[in-house]
């Protein structure tokens, strides 16, 4: 009789117990250094793990109605491993859109462990961190392009979350340029003309030994660039495994400054959108954030205004990936406009910032 009662108690306890281990961000901001930023792939835990990724990426608000986005990439999915990656996107004011993506072996790639210096193929990635450079080179297009940080390279306390007992298994990320300005020249080929651009970026880079599958079940995202404003959030939910731990940050600039920053706040999810089109995939439009610094409280509300597009991630990548994928998820990411309130308190007196932004939500599996 006592067994069966005790198979009854077990039964009833949360599944969270069982859970697997997950350290997330933890508090305690340092600088970004150099190691930070350079390659993980010779690592031992990434060198032939199937899961490894790693990306450099840099989204663009460029003037006068250009469009840009960079992302330099290593991955080991599919045949082969340390597969390198430039993928480049630019729109010009007339309509002209250019889209590439350049496929380099793990021979065709290289990189300095003395100086952040990447090297992929004719792409380059350098510079120390608060002031880099982007030369690209493929079919399309060529550019030289200068970034000066507004805010220095910044990261979510530890930046390292492991995931489960083994120091291997983990995510990292920095902000390595928060919000920047940026400018150059991109030579258009197909036309021979030069387009001379300037404006805002954006950059991170991301480490994952782990696979996409693992490292979140849903993840919220919100972006604010500004010159004077910048406010980025992200909330991450983790798969059962794990408890559905979350991985959080959140810092808000001013003027470069960081006015609030955090890893382990409050998050609420609610307004759900229903996609017509995918049974079980909804995208909750609004986000409410609060949490305490030793700055003091902080609290916020960020509405998705506007669905402006969405992405089938299996759709978009290539054969060898999408049939690793789809045996472990079907990730659909969801874009919106969005709008933002947040008080801050600032040396015991509130402030209060509001605008408009960028929020992503990202259904790994439903």
């Amino acid at each position: 009789m006592k067994s069966v009662y005790f198979a009854l108690v077990l039964m009833l306890v949360p599944a969270l117990l069982h859970a697997d281990p997950l350290t997330p961000f933890e508090p305690g901001s340092t600088k970004v250094k150099l190691e930070d930023a350079l390659p993980h792939y010779d690592r031992p835990e990434n060198k032939t793990n199937e899961f490894y990724s790693e990306w450099w990426a840099f989204v663009f608000r460029l003037d006068d109605g250009y469009t840009a986005y960079v992302q330099f990439l290593i991955s080991n999915m599919g045949p082969g491993d340390g597969k390198g990656f430039v993928k480049v996107e630019f729109g010009t004011p007339d309509g002209r859109k250019y889209k590439t993506t350049s496929e380099y072996s793990s021979s065709q790639w290289s990189w300095q462990k003395d100086q952040f210096l990447l090297q992929f193929g004719d792409n380059r990635l350098s510079g120390p961190l608060n002031n880099l450079k982007i030369q690209l080179e493929n079919k399309e297009l060529s550019a030289e392009l200068v970034i000066e940080n507004i805010a220095q390279p910044w990261k979510p306390g530890t930046a390292k979350a492991q995931y489960g007992k083994k120091k291997t298994r983990y995510y990292a990320f920095q902000y390595l340029v928060p919000v920047g300005k940026v400018s150059g020249t991109v030579k258009t080929k197909d036309n021979n003309k030069e387009h001379q651009i300037k404006g805002l970026i954006h950059s991170d880079h991301s480490v994952a030994s782990i696979g996409p599958h693992e490292q979140a079940q849903t993840w919220a995202r919100f972006r604010v660039l500004g010159e004077k404003t910048t406010l980025l959030v992200s909330d991450i939910r983790t798969p059962k495994v794990y408890g559905g731990a979350p991985i959080r940050q959140a810092v808000l600039f001013r003027n470069g400054k960081v006015v609030f920053e955090s890893v382990d706040f409050n998050v609420s999810l609610s307004d759900p959108y229903v996609d017509p089109k995918k049974s079980g995939y909804q995208a909750p439009r609004l986000m409410e954030i609060s949490g305490t610094t030793q700055k003091g409280n902080f609290r916020g509300a960020i509405k998705a205004t506007k669905l402006t597009s969405s992405e089938d991630f299996l759709e978009s990548s290539g054969a060898a990936a999408r049939f690793i994928i789809s045996k472990f998820a079907k990730p659909v990411m969801y874009y919106f406009d969005g709008i933002y309130a947040i008080e801050v308190e600032v040396d015991g007196k509130p402030q209060e910032f509001k605008g408009r932004g960028s929020y992503y939500y990202t259904v790994m599996n439903p």
